[in-house]
């Protein structure tokens, strides 16, 4: 299986991939650090053409790593513009570890992609929330950021569901945040100020999302609901012209197979789980579609790169988020 990991630590259940660096306990920031090889820094230089004249590239910066070497692979991590701030991964790291239980054992993973391009790590949040007697969701918080400006900084709020261990993020109810951005070229003072401010926010929806999940596992979800609720968060594509070109035509029909294949996958793992993968299946209720969803990104979506990466801050996650958002939605009355 493809996969983008550069380096990375985890604690618990192996990943997905096979790969990375167990630790037999959560680690503080100094060893989350250096166990998932972030202790090194990036910084910006000029960029000139490889020819004999050797022109300037004034627009644009080269970011490297300095602990690697000129000419040595994975040195340069990126292409930015000049105004764009680095934030090295102590200082962002430092940033997050302030936020809640700072110096303490709180860090269950963290590393990066490629060669460095986007760094994370996730932290475990104190609360459970339980959903029934033997459904138990353990929260994070998830620092992620980039070096070579393809994401801006980012906090967000994620759940994993103890039973399978697949990842649910969900939208924050109050004030419809649901993460914590901000620009390379922000002060970092005002960040940590407004990143308080959002984990103020998480907290409690924490608290909130038991009773909301609760309620999504109280309600039945009949098969026609599902079924309407996989076609709105997975629809068939607009129709081709008439007139549409053979290539066109192609593409449609190839999109409209594979948006079917999905609802079809989605409905077989809400009856009967994913057995290869230890994934029960699960009640018809709507808080069973949502971890149908769930279970769907992270095992078995078809992806092109690493399924870590797409399920836990890409665009697996997004699409979980909207599952969740269209099931809450349903049961709003």
């Amino acid at each position: 299986m493809a996969h983008e990991i550069g380096e990375m630590f985890y604690f618990g259940s192996v990943p997905w991939h096979g790969l990375g660096r167990y630790v037999p306990q959560p680690l503080d920031l100094d060893d989350a650090l250096a166990q998932g090889g972030l202790d090194w820094t990036v910084n910006l230089v000029p960029i000139v053409t490889a020819d004999g004249a050797a022109s300037p590239a004034p627009h644009r910066m080269a970011v490297i790593r300095e602990d690697r070497a000129p000419k040595q692979d994975g040195r340069v991590v990126g292409v930015v513009h000049p105004g764009f701030r680095p934030l090295q991964n102590r200082e962002g790291g430092e940033l997050f570890d302030r936020l809640f239980d700072p110096g303490a054992r709180k860090y269950h993973t963290g590393g990066f992609l490629r060669n460095g391009e986007v760094v994370w790590l996730l932290a475990r949040l104190p609360e459970d929330i339980r959903v029934g007697d033997d459904d138990v969701v353990e929260p994070y918080l998830l620092y992620s950021n980039s070096h070579d400006g393809s994401q801006p900084i980012d906090i967000r709020l994620t759940t994993v569901r103890v039973v399978c261990r697949n990842t649910l993020s969900f939208a924050l109810r109050r004030g419809g945040a649901r993460a914590f951005r901000w620009r390379h070229r922000d002060d970092p003072s005002v960040v940590e100020r407004e990143a308080t401010a959002f984990l103020q926010l998480a907290t409690a929806q924490v608290r909130e999302s038991q009773r909301v999940m609760s309620s999504l596992a109280a309600r039945p979800c009949e098969d026609e609901a599902f079924r309407r609720f996989l076609r709105a968060l997975i629809p068939d594509p607009a129709p081709v012209a008439v007139n549409a070109s053979v290539a066109a035509s192609r593409i449609y029909d190839t999109r409209l197979a594979n948006a079917v294949e999905a609802r079809a996958t989605i409905a077989r793992i809400r009856i009967q789980g994913l057995p290869d993968q230890g994934i029960p299946g699960d009640a018809p209720t709507w808080w069973g579609a949502v971890n149908a969803v769930t279970a769907w990104v992270d095992h078995a979506q078809p992806i092109k790169g690493d399924r870590y990466a797409h399920a836990l801050f890409g665009a697996g996650d997004g699409l979980k988020s909207r599952a969740y958002d269209l099931a809450v939605t349903a049961t709003a009355n």
